[in-house]
């Protein structure tokens, strides 16, 4: 995996989050779930590229999700990324209302806004209620 692997990652899981916040913002959980689910895999994946580490299967990106948690005394990295894993199913079952969308979706902001700081370069700064600037 190469840097130019990681900065694709990046740039699709900013990009992803901000699709997620539009969609809490038109009050549809479905498609707010799964750009969030999509933000974190898509973080996740930059980091791992940035090591040199590609994955592919959800079972890899759910190890990978562990490890670094572990690795870095971060448990929040792993419940978010429990809580995106969450969220993508509702994509599937359309079960779960927009409260339930916004308990998780700050908590998967800060968590991808840390992986992506993770990233050698300049990570984009973002607060509550921005959009992100690649």
């Amino acid at each position: 995996m190469t840097n130019e692997s990681a900065e694709k990652y990046k740039a699709q899981s900013i990009h992803y989050l901000d699709n997620a916040f539009n969609y809490v913002e038109a009050g549809d959980p479905e498609k707010a779930g799964e750009f969030l689910w999509g933000s974190m895999a898509e973080a996740l994946k930059a980091v791992a590229a940035s090591r040199g580490i590609k994955l592919a299967a959800h079972w890899e990106i759910t190890e990978f999700a562990k490890e670094l948690a572990k690795e870095l005394g971060n448990k929040s990295i792993f419940d978010a990324y429990g809580h995106a894993s969450y969220l993508r199913s509702n994509f599937y079952e359309a079960g779960l209302s927009m409260e339930e969308i916004n308990i998780y979706a700050e908590d998967i902001r800060k968590a991808v806004g840390e992986l992506l700081s993770l990233i050698e370069g300049a990570t984009p700064d973002r607060q509550e209620g921005e959009k992100w600037n690649v």
